[in-house]
């Protein structure tokens, strides 16, 4: 195998640790925990040999993010590769947690599997948790327009990754049918005095490089004004040292490089219908970074160990 530093030369000088194929080694061995940096059904047949081992592991895909193999199966027909396919450890659903961490740090701690949320459903899920916590969506319905850079469609080549294409270029994709949709639905149906979700959202693919921004847009079961809603979501993010409620709209470049989630709320003229917008780093707080904060949870470690880091700016 290629070293870490051949493949991703920016770690030069930092680490040269060999990349190794999991036959190469035994998955799970002389360790505390294993994360499955992989894409789905990657992990699914080491995962009943993890837990009869007791060895805890974090997965970067959709293989544990559900509860049950209906949603899984929901998840798995919208996804492009893995359509039409069965879960191959059907019984170890029940034992993992959903990750995203400032909802479920206290099943987190003791978790034997965590899935770590899909890149849009992290900024969706905890910029309308208060919300639907509150039971404040009015018929459980928010539509949601989500701008992502090209990082998150990952490293093979595609059509629309071409420079010529995606250059100076906005290009919706999966419209109504992406597969981060059902998670982002089981979690906020799920909430509080919550009564289901139903989550219609559009992605976009932009010609930026890492980033995401939701623009989420509900009617609210009551009146309510903007100081209100803000001040909601303060108290409802108190203590989580990711999240920043700000009074102004959020950037792609506010949280760049870093593992924060700004959110922003807006109400309109009769205070009936809210925009909730949230920007995050698609490859740290939609990714590595949540799967950092969880591993600090299940160690006892604070959550900020190894994230401490600011937003590059500019």
């Amino acid at each position: 195998g290629k070293r870490i530093d051949e493949v991703y030369p920016h770690l030069a000088g930092r680490c040269n640790l060999l990349v190794q194929a999991p036959d190469a080694v035994e998955v799970g061995a002389d360790c505390d925990v294993v994360i499955f940096a992989t894409p789905d059904r990657v992990s699914q047949p080491y995962a009943a040999d993890l837990v009869a081992r007791g060895v805890r592991f974090i997965d970067y895909s959709g293989d544990f993010r559900f509860a049950n193999v209906e949603d899984y199966g929901r998840y798995a027909d919208r996804h492009p590769s893995i359509s039409e396919t069965s879960h191959q450890t059907p019984d170890l659903l029940g034992k993992a947690v959903y990750g995203v961490t400032e909802l479920s740090a206290k099943g987190i701690e003791a978790a034997p599997i965590v899935g770590n949320p899909g890149c849009f459903a992290v900024g969706i899920v905890l910029g309308m948790a208060p919300l639907y916590r509150e039971g404040l969506v009015e018929d459980g319905v928010v539509i949601v327009d989500g701008l992502t850079g090209s990082s998150g469609a990952g490293k093979k080549p595609a059509p629309l990754q071409h420079f010529s294409h995606l250059n100076d270029n906005v290009i919706p994709y999966r419209v109504l049918n992406h597969q981060h949709t059902v998670e982002a639905e089981f979690t906020l149906g799920r909430l509080g005095k919550a009564n289901g979700a139903t989550v219609d959202f559009i992605p976009h693919l932009l010609g930026t490089t890492r980033g995401i921004l939701n623009t989420m847009h509900t009617t609210l079961t009551k009146s309510i004004t903007r100081a209100s809603l803000l001040e909601q979501y303060r108290a409802a993010f108190q203590g989580h040292p990711f999240v920043r409620v700000l009074d102004t709209p959020p950037t792609l470049k506010g949280t760049l490089g870093s593992n924060y989630i700004d959110i922003s709320v807006f109400t309109s003229p009769d205070n009936r219908r809210a925009v909730v917008m949230t920007s995050i780093d698609n490859l740290m707080k939609g990714q590595s970074g949540s799967a950092m904060q969880n591993l600090n949870v299940m160690f006892g470690l604070p959550q900020v160990a190894g994230l401490d880091r600011g937003p590059l700016y500019p």
